[in-house]
């Protein structure tokens, strides 16, 4: 089975790829560029065909994990295609903007539609009962673990008051420094357990709050319903809107902390990633994590880096700012790509030694 699993998330890379690289390509229909090369995968070519009307080469390689849309003397370094009427350069900014930004947008549009196929089977999640506060991580010699508390608990009083989305407000109820009455439920041996702790909270002054060493995280209960057409819709659009949040949140602090460099993963890393999500919520956790990844490639392929599509509409902009285009783009372009390739190596062999 698990062979089945990987083959489904080459599927998922080989469907967000194809989607991205067919906007270009219908863009550029659409504007009227020609379009040199349209390749699914990498490495070998499998089958091959051309349409003469477009004078375009399809190619289907071997490896399908990419692939590109490529058009007449784009990055052209030695400038072959200078002359040549089909040359990318020779069209219009907007033309040539509108093809560029067409590969991300169809990211973010496959997101949204795959989010409602999601809730069209699944249905859509409503409130079912308060909000329950998790124990994520309890930190060394706090007072929750000299209490005995343990990661994956879930408080359910203090001092026989219920504990929602409230902890906090408890905590600092009562006399400083006293001992505090926990009751939680946890896991033992496969079963469910009532556990009662007493646990003395440290007060903060700085913070002007009791605290007891705990990281927690605090979620409502839902039940899936089915929906009408508009809650599918509205609840689509919702999920892709707080995936990207999530995935802008994550690259701003990477760049501007360093958060999660080491966490980033490759194509290893995320098929993992894929597989482990299929085998423990099926096709809902295959579709949700189709919704999430195609959101972060559409937005990642927006960054100005070289080589990125982000970086070509900068270059376009530029262009139409200045009357004419910068000279050495291709290399700017062909050196960014290299680099990113380099990269790509670089944590595809990470992700190979995390695995043993």
């Amino acid at each position: 089975m698990t062979l089945f699993y990987i083959l489904a998330a080459i599927l998922l890379f080989g469907i967000l790829i194809t989607v991205h690289e067919a906007g270009h390509f219908f863009a550029a229909r659409l504007m009227k560029i020609p379009v040199r090369e349209f390749a699914i995968g990498f490495g070998p070519s499998l089958l091959k065909w051309k349409r003469k009307k477009h004078d375009t080469q399809f190619f289907l390689r071997a490896i399908p994990l990419g692939g590109y849309c490529a058009f007449y003397g784009e990055d052209d370094t030695k400038g072959e295609f200078k002359d040549d009427p089909r040359y990318f350069g020779n069209f219009s900014v907007p033309k040539r903007l509108a093809t560029i930004l067409m590969g991300p947008l169809m990211n973010l549009l496959l997101a949204v539609l795959v989010a409602i196929l999601l809730y069209s089977i699944s249905g859509i999640p409503v409130p079912d009962g308060l909000y329950i506060t998790y124990v994520q991580s309890v930190s060394a010699d706090s007072a929750a673990q000299l209490g005995g508390m343990l990661p994956g608990d879930i408080i359910l009083s203090v001092d026989g008051q219920p504990v929602s989305d409230n902890l906090s407000e408890l905590l600092n109820q009562g006399e400083r420094g006293a001992a505090r009455q926990f009751v939680v439920r946890r896991e033992v041996d496969g079963s469910e357990q009532e556990e009662e702790l007493t646990i003395t909270p440290l007060y903060d002054p700085v913070q002007q709050r009791s605290l007891i060493g705990i990281m927690m995280s605090i979620a409502q209960p839902v039940k899936m319903v089915r929906g009408t057409i508009a809650q599918v819709l509205e609840q689509s659009v919702q999920t892709s809107w707080q995936a990207g949040k999530m995935v802008v949140t994550a690259i701003v602090n990477l760049f501007t902390r360093g958060e999660g460099a080491g966490e980033v993963a490759g194509v290893v890393g995320i098929t993992k990633m894929i597989v482990d999500e299929i085998q423990r919520s099926q096709l809902e956790g295959y579709l949700y994590l189709m919704v999430v990844i195609s959101i972060n490639l559409g937005l990642m392929n927006l960054l100005i880096i070289p080589g990125l599509d982000g970086s070509r509409i900068v270059f376009l902009l530029l262009e139409a700012v200045r009357g004419k285009p910068i000279a050495k783009e291709g290399y700017v372009h062909a050196a960014g790509m290299i680099l990113l390739f380099a990269l790509m190596i670089f944590i595809t062999f990470r992700d190979v030694i995390r695995l043993f």
